[in-house]
């Protein structure tokens, strides 16, 4: 049996633990079977965010089991569990659990197959750690597994659907092609993650879909307790490090965010809203702290890394982390090939004091942001990596060049209203100059194409994208994107010999999801 993610994800339960081994040795090297371990349902009838212990997907159809380790009693219609010290405590009907999650399940899969007649399904109950013996009218002794069944669960499991099948014996089992179809829907439907890019058209959110890549590395660092995760831009260290934050704040544990932008941080703070995770800059980090009443985090989690390989940041890690960084949990995303020294001199020693601490070396290859112009164009212009893969085709890299004296504007004003007048959305658009607003290219523009335009800053950020075309720094864009990026005032690309140019370069180029087009003088 396949089971996904290859390693389980962080929880209390001891029984959820056990039973992922056990299900990884069920039906061994038989791939028609899978597991999902926590599975997001996001259309529960009975609950605002519903979760299933497991979902078992095989021909047979769709089961979910719940699970319930320690002891067990069920009095007068309330269920309790009893743990080493006999103390009893209430906890929801598993039956009424599973069941429930198995339906919502049903729902969403007719509505996102409205040609599948009918979709076998079923439910059932573990009790790792108890002997049931127990009849009644509530549930059917073949959906429940108990700790005599634990000990040969493919056996269970193999009654537990033929069970299923003669309840449902008017709907056809699953094929082949139907059990990959359900496989890749489950996945991106409800295994989300929130983007950076999350409010387009109408404020509707969005989320985005990891790569096969970025779940297997994900799945590596919430295994281990020191990362240093490396990646180009667009391979989704971001995305990566805000899911991360997510998943680690469910078990309680307070996690803190740092980035050096105070853009990004404004940004992700309307974006990750959970009680248990502080966004913060290196600058804020120790006042976010005393103001959130929190002696030391429990984790740390930094992105854009290579901004912060300072000894002054690692000081104020070291001072807000539980163990330091020698014996705390910290996870470090970052660019230093590529990004470094927009913002601070690297000091190589950082990195040194980092290695020694033995954590795990995670690089990120897979290119989850832009098109295969785009990455082809950095790669030959700029001789720098892009990863692999990408998002697919989209429309060539334009390279526009103002040679008009008297209207050094007429190339940037010609290509907005072109875009525009082509249907795309002015939200979708931004432009980037290494220059502030009043020193930019923007100057020359018509006064009615500059109305149109608004300069972000660290209000707007939050809500990007905003309502009109948009204007950054580059330096202050890192970690954001847009669908169509216009780079002005920069010199012409084929002048890289300056290593901070090739650096503004590839920070504004890689910001550009579809579009990319830079104008120079």
């Amino acid at each position: 049996m396949d089971i996904i993610p290859s390693h389980p994800y962080k929880t209390k339960s001891n029984a959820e633990y056990r039973l992922f081994k056990k299900l990884e040795e069920a039906f061994y090297n038989d791939h028609s079977y899978i597991a999902f371990h926590s599975l997001n349902l996001t259309h529960h009838k009975t609950k605002r965010f519903g979760e299933a212990d497991f979902v078992i997907l095989c021909k047979y159809g769709v089961f979910v089991l719940e699970v319930k380790g320690g002891g067990i009693s069920y009095k007068e219609g309330n269920w309790f569990t009893i743990n080493r010290n006999k103390q009893e405590f209430k906890i929801q009907d598993p039956f009424r659990q599973a069941e429930g999650a198995v339906h919502a399940l049903d729902k969403k899969i007719r509505e996102h197959f409205p040609s599948w007649c009918s979709i076998p399904i079923g439910y059932g109950v573990v009790f790792p750690d108890v002997t049931w013996k127990t009849s009644g009218s509530e549930w059917a002794p073949q959906a429940v597994c108990d700790e005599y069944k634990f000990r040969n669960i493919e056996s269970w499991l193999t009654k537990f659907f033929r069970y299923w099948k003669e309840k449902n014996e008017k709907r056809k089992e699953f094929s082949t092609e139907q059990i990959k179809q359900l496989k890749a829907f489950f996945r991106p439907d409800f295994e989300l993650v929130e983007t950076l890019r999350s409010r387009i058209d109408k404020s509707t959110e969005q989320a985005v879909k990891l790569t096969e890549d970025q779940y297997k590395y994900l799945d590596i660092v919430v295994s281990n307790k020191r990362v240093l995760c490396s990646g180009g831009a667009g391979t989704g260290k971001t995305f990566l490090g805000a899911e991360l934050a997510r998943r680690l704040a469910n078990e309680d544990k307070r996690v803190v965010f740092v980035c050096k932008s105070s853009w990004l941080r404004y940004y992700l703070q309307s974006q990750v809203t959970n009680q248990y995770v502080t966004i913060s800059t290196i600058d804020s980090l120790s006042i976010d702290r005393k103001r959130a009443g929190i002696d030391k985090y429990d984790i740390l989690i930094v992105d854009e890394g290579q901004d912060l390989f300072d000894f002054e940041s690692i000081d104020s890690f070291e001072n807000n982390l539980k163990g330091g960084l020698e014996q705390g949990e910290w996870y470090f995303f970052h660019d230093i090939n590529n990004q470094a020294g927009l913002f601070i001199e690297i000091q190589a020693d950082v990195l040194d004091l980092l290695d020694s601490y033995s954590p795990a070396k995670i690089p990120l290859t897979t290119n989850c942001r832009n098109t295969q112009p785009i990455i082809n164009t950095i790669k030959d212009k700029l001789s720098l990596d892009m990863g692999s893969i990408g998002t697919g085709y989209g429309p060539e890299v334009e390279f526009l060049h103002e040679d008009d004296i008297d209207n050094p504007s007429a190339q940037l004003n010609t290509k907005i209203n072109e875009i525009i007048k082509n249907g795309v959305s002015a939200q979708l658009i931004t432009i980037l100059s290494p220059h502030a607003y009043n020193d930019s290219g923007l100057r020359f523009l018509p006064e009615k194409l500059r109305k149109q335009i608004i300069e972000l800053d660290d209000y707007s950020i939050r809500n990007f994208p905003i309502q009109n075309i948009s204007f950054a720094e580059i330096k202050n864009f890192k970690g954001l994107e847009n669908e169509v990026i216009i780079v002005i005032d920069l010199p012409r690309i084929e002048d890289k010999t300056i290593v901070s140019n090739k650096v503004l370069h590839y920070v504004a180029m890689t910001r550009a999801r579809s579009l990319l087009c830079a104008l120079s003088h």
